[in-house]
């Protein structure tokens, strides 16, 4: 496998390269720790070829900010799971926009309009300034609702779309719907609770809307990592 140039702040839009997890810039000012743990799990289970060569494959996409940051506009959780895993120190980029050449109000303008950036906090109170989103992916707050919505998604409440933040969107809105406590316990509670909201009316606006009874199946057939 041919090997790809390590980042520069100066690649233009298309390049693929490698860079340490540490130099990605977040988008969205918050994670959720459910998938970012499942993830782990799946990287341990991988040879080193195998990860790399997932990895490759399922690059992180970048915008470069006016000062030569690259800024994650997707992908988030992969990134943070490599990081903590501790297996290799590096991911694969790819830019989608290069803005050394902008201001830094048109750069923001940009992941804007292009829905690059999240800026609801882990709370969903927002819209937040995304200059106040933290500077590293390490020090990112755990949304438990966005992660029950990753895990009612791998139930079968609502399908996967390519509209941006997807799963925030579905956690805000079962935020509005229910509590739970975030043991083990009540966590796969919730994600059962959670399926018939999914059919409610009230989420028909939601990207990935089904409307019709999720997949039959219990909590422990989710096989949702534990924390």
């Amino acid at each position: 496998m041919v090997p790809l140039p390590g980042f520069s702040a100066d690649a233009p839009t298309g390049v693929l390269a490698v860079i340490p997890v540490a130099q990605l810039h977040p988008a969205q000012p918050s994670l959720g720790y459910r998938e970012v743990n499942y993830r782990m799990q799946q990287f341990t289970a991988m040879t080193p070829a195998t990860l790399d060569e997932y990895l490759r494959e399922h690059y992180i996409p970048i915008a470069i900010a006016p000062n030569g940051t690259p800024f994650v506009v997707d992908h988030h959780h992969r990134a943070i799971a490599i990081q903590r895993t501790g297996l290799r120190e590096t991911v694969y980029v790819k830019v989608l926009e290069n803005c050394r050449n902008h201001t830094e109000a048109e750069f923001w303008h940009l992941m804007i309009e292009h829905q690059w950036v999240y800026r609801y906090d882990k709370n969903g109170n927002g819209p937040i300034d995304p200059r106040s989103i933290p500077h590293r992916l390490a020090d990112l707050p755990d949304d438990v609702y966005r992660g029950l919505a990753w895990a009612v998604l791998r139930a079968g409440g609502y399908q996967k779309s390519d509209i941006p933040f997807q799963e925030f969107m579905w956690g805000n809105y079962l935020r509005q719907h229910l509590t739970f406590e975030n043991t083990d316990v009540g966590f796969h509670q919730a994600v059962q609770g959670a399926l018939p909201l999914c059919q409610l009316p009230a989420a028909s606006s939601l990207p990935g809307f089904v409307g019709i009874p999720a997949a039959s199946g219990s909590s422990a057939s989710l096989n949702l990592p534990l924390t």
